[in-house]
C-alpha cells in the first residue's frame, strides 16, 4: 500500500505542478462560462444544445462556483478528478503494479484529463468505478448501473463506452452459470437505470439543427467505415491531431525521418492485434473490444472527429475491457499475466508521451488570453475597454481573465460565446472594413478604447488576403484599402506568438472616436 500512496503522491504533486504553469484554453472556459452564467438550470440544460455534450461537467461547475465563487474552480475540480481517476486505478486495478504505473503517468490521465480542465477525465473516473463494480454486479447490480449512466453523461464518446460496458454485462446470457442473475427484478431495473442515462445523455448532447457541428444520418456510410476498419484499423481509429489511441503520434519521430502520422497508425494496429490476442478467452471482453473499435471509428469518421483527448476515451474503455477480463473469476494467473502483457502497446508510448507534454506546457502558453489578461490589467485606460476579436471565438476565454465586455462582431452583440450556427444567428462571411467600423461604433458608443484581436498573421503583411477560421464555413477577407483603414484608426500594441494551440493574435487599441468621426453608435 506504501507504494500507492507514493505513487499517488507524486501523481498529484506532477499534474498540480503542471496545472499552475497552464494557461487555460477557449473549450477549457467555455463550459465553465456555459455552467456559471446560465441564469437557471434550466436554460443550462437548454444551452447544452449548442455544446455537443452531457450535462455532468456543466453541473459539477455550477455545484462548485455556487459554492466557491472563484474560477479556481475550473482547474480544482480537473485537478481532483485526475486523482480520484488515478488512485482508483493505482488501488484497485488487478494488474502488475507496472501496469498501473503505466495507465496513471501517461498523457492522458496525467495530463488532458487533470492538467486540461474539460469533461473527459469525469469519465475515467466513472468507467473505472463501473469496472470495481463489474465483478459483483450478479449480486449487486444497482452500483454498476449508476457509474455506467453517470459514464455516459461525461461525453458522447463516454456514452458510447457505457453501451459497451453494458453490453458485455448483457452477454451474461450466454453463461448458464450467471444468466440467471439477469432475471432477476434487480438487474432489469439496473438496465433501465443504464438505458435512461444514455438517452439523457444523447437528448442534452443533441446539437440543434442548425448548428454548424450537427450530425445528419445521411452523412453515414457503413461500408466506407467496414473497408477502412478492416484494411487499417490504426487509420480509422486515428483523430485529427495523428496522436492515435496509444499517443504514438506525439512522439517526435520526424526527428528521425519518420512520420507521426504512419507511426501512429501502426502503433494502434498493434495495440489492437496485440490485446485481441490477449482477450481472446474470455469472449465478451473480446466482443465488446470489436464493438468498441468499430464504433469509435465511426464516430471519429463521420460523426465526431477525434483528438487526443477524444481518443484517450476509447484507450481507457480497451483498459476498461482488460479489467473486467482480469477481474473475472474464471480467469486464471496465466490469462491475467498474459492481459497484462497485452496492455503493453497500448500504454507504453502514452506513457513517454507525458514528459512531452509537461515541457511544452512549460515552455508555451496554451492561449494568449492569460498575457492578453494581464495587459489589461496593468493598463490603466483598458481597464473599462471592450474587447473585440476575429475570429471572435478567441474571445470566449478572456473573460475568465478579466472583467471588460466582450463584443462578438459576428453575432453583433456583447455575449460570452459565440455560437457555432450554419449563419441564421451569425455572419459567416466577414471583412475587415466591418470590423474596425464595429470597432468605431462601439468606441463612440461606450467612449472608451477598444482592443481589437486578430489572430491571422498574414494580415501584417498582406495587402490583401483571405483565412478561415476553425469552424467550417466561415471567411474573413481584406484588402488593402481595408488594412489602411485599420493601421490608421489602431495602433498595434502587442503581439501574442507561439500558443500550443491556434489561440495566438496581434492586439489593436482603436481610440474611441469623437464628434462626426463617428460612424453611428451602437447601443450598449
Amino acid at each position: 500500500m506504501l507504494r500507492v500512496w507514493l505513487s499517488f503522491g507524486a501523481f498529484v504533486a506532477l499534474t498540480t505542478t503542471v496545472a499552475t504553469r497552464h494557461e487555460m484554453w477557449r473549450d477549457e472556459v467555455r463550459a465553465y462560462s456555459v455552467a456559471t452564467r446560465a441564469p437557471s438550470w434550466s436554460a443550462l440544460a437548454s444551452s447544452l444544445h449548442q455544446e455537443g455534450h452531457p450535462i455532468l461537467w456543466y453541473a459539477i461547475l455550477r455545484v462548485a462556483y455556487g459554492i466557491t465563487h472563484s474560477p479556481l474552480v475550473l482547474p480544482a475540480a480537473a485537478l481532483l478528478i485526475g486523482a480520484i481517476a488515478a488512485f482508483l486505478i493505482l488501488r484497485f486495478a488487478p494488474f502488475p503494479f507496472w501496469v498501473r504505473l503505466l495507465a496513471v503517468f501517461g498523457v492522458f490521465l496525467g495530463y488532458e484529463y487533470s492538467v486540461v480542465a474539460r469533461n473527459y477525465g469525469i469519465g475515467v473516473v466513472f468507467m473505472v468505478l463501473a469496472c470495481i463494480a463489474f465483478p459483483s454486479r450478479h449480486e449487486r447490480p444497482i452500483p454498476l448501473a449508476f457509474a455506467l449512466a453517470l459514464l455516459a453523461n461525461t461525453s458522447v464518446h463516454a456514452a458510447f463506452a457505457s453501451l459497451i460496458i453494458a453490453a458485455v454485462w448483457l452477454m451474461d446470457l450466454f453463461d448458464p452459470t450467471v444468466r440467471r442473475s439477469l432475471l432477476r427484478p434487480a438487474a432489469g431495473a439496473a438496465f433501465a437505470i443504464v438505458l435512461a442515462g444514455v438517452v439523457l445523455a444523447l437528448m442534452t448532447a443533441r446539437a440543434s439543427p442548425d448548428m454548424a457541428f450537427a450530425f445528419s444520418p445521411s452523412h453515414l456510410q457503413p461500408g466506407q467505415v467496414a473497408r477502412a476498419l478492416i484494411a487499417d484499423p490504426g487509420l480509422s481509429l486515428r483523430g485529427v491531431m495523428d496522436s492515435g489511441i496509444t499517443a504514438a503520434g506525439e512522439l517526435p519521430w520526424n526527428r528521425i525521418g519518420l512520420d507521426p502520422a504512419a507511426v501512429s497508425r501502426v502503433f494502434a494496429d498493434i495495440a489492437i492485434l496485440s490485446l485481441a490476442w490477449a482477450l481472446r478467452r474470455n469472449k465478451p471482453c473480446l466482443a465488446g473490444m470489436l464493438l468498441a473499435i468499430v464504433g469509435f471509428a465511426t464516430i471519429f469518421r463521420l460523426i465526431y472527429p477525434g483528438a487526443l483527448r477524444h481518443e484517450g476515451i476509447l484507450t481507457f474503455l480497451l483498459f476498461s475491457l482488460a479489467w473486467i477480463a482480469s477481474s473475472s473469476r474464471e480467469a486464471t494467473g496465466a490469462e491475467r499475466r498474459t492481459v497484462a502483457l497485452g496492455l503493453l502497446p497500448l500504454l507504453v508510448t502514452q506513457t513517454l508521451a507525458l514528459p512531452l507534454a509537461v515541457r511544452r506546457d512549460f515552455l508555451h502558453p496554451a492561449s494568449a488570453s492569460k498575457a492578453f489578461g494581464e495587459l489589461i490589467q496593468q493598463t490603466p485606460r483598458y481597464q473599462n475597454a471592450i474587447v473585440m476579436g476575429e475570429p471572435d471565438y478567441m474571445m470566449e476565454l478572456v473573460l475568465y481573465y478579466v472583467p471588460n465586455r466582450v463584443y462578438m462582431p459576428r453575432q453583433g452583440e456583447y455575449h460570452h460565446r459565440v455560437f457555432f450556427d450554419r449563419g441564421a444567428r451569425r455572419r459567416l462571411d466577414f471583412h475587415l472594413g466591418t470590423l474596425v467600423t464595429l470597432a468605431d461604433s462601439l468606441g463612440c458608443a461606450s467612449g472608451q478604447p477598444v482592443l481589437l484581436a486578430i489572430a491571422y498573421p498574414r494580415l501584417l503583411t498582406d495587402t490583401a488576403g483571405e483565412a478561415h477560421p476553425a469552424y467550417r464555413g466561415t471567411l474573413f477577407r481584406w484588402n488593402g484599402a481595408e488594412r489602411a483603414r485599420l493601421f490608421a484608426r489602431g495602433k498595434l500594441v502587442a503581439q501574442f506568438t507561439g500558443s500550443i494551440t491556434d489561440e495566438s493574435y496581434s492586439v489593436f487599441e482603436i481610440p474611441p472616436a469623437t464628434g462626426s468621426e463617428c460612424p453611428g453608435r451602437i447601443p450598449h
